[in-house]
């Protein structure tokens, strides 16, 4: 080395030094992490206290727990924006049956990126951070309890972020004999278990916007998000529990009959199986090896979906069948995403549609990379490639599954129409406009057992081939504002009007010359085209015809209701119309 190198080589040794003087003067080690200040930075690592628990359940279910048991304890608190006292929840104990840890895998725990499984790509634990993230985003103090056969006592650790700010706790305690808490020792395995407590729950106590979160919303909503999350473990025979009740699986591909909704005499019918298609993928980095997607697509059942708007009814809202209108997507038989993926199903535009067609898409978690799966198991993205496979199975079957179900309701719309009489339609459409239109004040001033009167003879009218649909059919009257009755009855008048206020019954003439050789003939051409299935053009003129007429009926009713003395001031209108009308057909006729 020459006399310039070695020189040279010292001034940089000299610089270094001097830097590395002035940055750490003392020449202690510096830690890779400041506990407390990164612990609480963790806090905000993406979970909600339902993927908190989430993360829970995957140890216990990869400890081969049979039985997970979550229990809420509560308290009254004033907290945040609130001004009263609300029932929150204060702590949350959750127990298993499953194999236990030794002393040294509880001892490691909870640390951070310990996991006995890491980047195990068999099951669903691989990160070794989820439960700790999961905890902590919750509460201040995480304590767990385990053991491994009846002969050992229970061992417990803690970590507590209070106690790690202030600089009393610098590492996780050793494992030590201890009792389960009485009020929890219920919820673990009588042999072996692990028990998991968290407290000091501020996050979840309290809403991000400041105001206190109701005790009942956090378990509605995390008996919901089990049942759906868990729903495969759940169908298989594992027993989940929390605050006692039983969750029962939901399942968005209504296929599973281990439902809540599947027990008794009347159980809910299975879904249609439209799609059932696995493929293998290529493992990134293994080009040997390839891991495996399936992709499932269900019809839900008619009894669910037997008109437009059937969505909104109860018995779809109690099946939550408003929530299925995107792509589940499964790691290791758990749900890690549900929503829209763009791209991979047709637009949205007709969401209200979709919610009837189950889309589920499972993989295997050696394929994490490919569906861009985070550390907090939240979310899924297909890269490219993988993305466009999905979308040529699942976009052509789901445009397929819209038009079966756009005709089916078509089929049920005409026979609902030919059951309610040809004039439902016209009926219906004034019905939904009689609240942006004026309110008829003829008729208001009629009786009560009047009005009830007229339109039960109305319903008989109707209903004369089937008596036992009367009622029905007088009450359908007396929330309608306008219904056409059609009758023979003597006069020149193509209809009459009784006004009673809220309703007007418009009794159509089928003796009147216009009746027989116009509105006739349009339903007969209706009607035949109808019993012979068929949709031609002569039918849809011809209905379009006679509906028209109708509105224009209807129309004329409700203009007429406008006066209080509508009878006696419209009368003879009617009548003349109805001369002229008469004479006009029947020259018509004539040539």
């Amino acid at each position: 080395m020459t006399t310039k190198n070695k020189s040279t080589n010292v001034a940089n040794e000299d610089t270094a030094n001097a830097v590395k003087t002035q940055s750490n003067p003392s020449n202690q080690a510096v830690p890779l992490v400041l506990a407390d200040r990164a612990l609480t930075s963790l806090r905000a690592s993406g979970h909600d206290y339902k993927s908190a628990v989430g993360e829970v359940f995957d140890n216990s279910l990869q400890a081969n727990a049979n039985n997970i048991k979550l229990r809420l304890f509560t308290e009254k608190k004033v907290l945040g924006k609130n001004t009263k006292k609300t029932e929150v929840v204060e702590r949350v104990a959750m127990g298993d049956d499953g194999i236990g840890m030794s002393k040294d895998i509880l001892h490691r725990s909870l640390m951070l990126g310990y996991s006995s499984r890491y980047d195990d790509r068999t099951g669903m634990g691989r990160f070794g951070v989820g439960a700790k993230l999961g905890g902590i985003s919750q509460g201040r103090r995480i304590e767990l309890y385990s053991r491994q056969s009846a002969n050992e006592p229970w061992l417990y650790t803690y970590i507590d972020l209070g106690e790690i700010h202030n600089g009393t706790m610098h590492f996780i305690p050793e494992p030590s004999q201890a009792n389960l808490p009485e009020d929890c020792a219920d919820l673990v395995g009588k042999d072996h278990g692990t028990l998991v407590v968290w407290s000091k729950t501020d996050r979840l106590a309290e809403r991000d916007s400041g105001g206190a979160r109701q005790a009942t919303t956090v378990e509605s909503e995390l008996m919901n998000y089990t049942a759906r999350t868990f729903r495969k473990f759940l169908d298989g025979g594992i027993e989940i529990l929390i605050n006692g009740k039983r969750v029962r699986p939901h399942d968005p591909l209504f296929l599973m009959a281990t439902t809540r909704f599947h027990e008794g005499q009347n159980p809910d019918p299975v879904a249609t199986v439209l799609v059932e298609e696995s493929f293998p993928w290529e493992i990134p980095g293994h080009n040997d090896r390839t891991g495996k997607v399936e992709v499932s697509i269900t019809l839900l059942p008619e009894k669910f979906r037997p008109y437009r708007g059937a969505g909104g009814e109860q018995l779809a809202k109690e099946r939550r069948i408003d929530e299925n209108e995107g792509i589940s997507i499964l790691r290791a038989g758990r749900e890690i995403f549900y929503g829209i993926l763009s791209g991979v199903q047709p637009s949205t535009n007709k969401v209200n549609i979709d919610r009837w067609i189950g889309i589920e898409i499972r993989f295997t978690p050696e394929l994490d990379e490919c569906f861009q799966v985070r550390n907090v198991k939240k979310g899924a993205e297909p890269i490219n490639g993988l993305r466009d496979k999905l979308r040529d199975i699942i976009y052509k079957t789901v445009m397929t599954a819209r038009n079966q179900i756009q005709s089916f309701w078509d089929s049920q719309e005409a026979a609902q129409q030919r059951e309610r009489g040809v004039h439902g339609e016209a009926e219906d459409i004034a019905a939904n406009t009689k609240d942006v239109s004026p309110k008829p004040v003829a008729g208001q001033d009629t009786p009560e057992p009047e009005r009830e009167q007229k339109i039960r003879e109305a319903a008989e009218t109707l209903t004369k081939d089937e008596p036992e649909k009367r009622d029905e059919v007088a009450k359908e009257i007396s929330n309608r504002p306008v219904t056409i009755i059609p009758q023979n009855f003597a006069g020149n008048e193509l209809f009459e009007i009784e006004h009673l206020g809220s309703t007007a019954l418009v009794k159509l003439n089928m003796r009147h010359p216009f009746y027989r050789e116009v509105y006739s003939k349009l339903l007969a051409e209706v009607e035949r085209a109808g019993a012979a299935g068929e949709n031609n053009e002569n039918g849809s003129i011809a209905r379009l015809a006679q509906v028209g007429l109708d509105l224009l009926i209807l129309g004329y009713a409700r203009a007429e209701g406008m006066r209080k003395d509508a009878d006696d001031h419209y009368g003879d209108l009617r009548t003349y119309w109805g001369v002229h009308l008469k004479n006009m057909i029947q020259e018509w006729k004539k040539s």
